[in-house]
């Protein structure tokens, strides 16, 4: 019988990107003033899927981190790897 648990990421990349997506996703709702439900609405995924993100459960697609970025106005770079990007001129 197969089970429906989650795989979680297992390697050291996955985990550095996800608690990088983690702490820039709180830094933005403090910086923002909004509370979870908003943050998670503004990023466009349920609640729960946000507190998954922040406590490092979920495994979001490309598809989730692209609209985060988006929504967000942070650079892929800079969520998934913390660096900041300099600005273009």
């Amino acid at each position: 019988m197969a089970t429906n648990k989650r795989k979680k990421t297992d390697t050291d990349l996955g985990t550095m990107i996800l608690r990088n997506m983690a702490l820039i996703m709180e830094r933005e709702q403090e910086k923002r003033g909004l509370n979870k439900k908003e943050m998670a609405h503004l990023c466009e995924i349920t609640s729960p899927y946000y507190l998954q993100i922040l406590d490092g459960s979920a495994n979001p697609s490309l598809q989730v981190i692209t609209r985060i970025s988006t929504n967000l106005k942070i650079p892929l770079q800079e969520l998934l790897m913390g660096q900041k990007v300099p600005p273009q001129d």
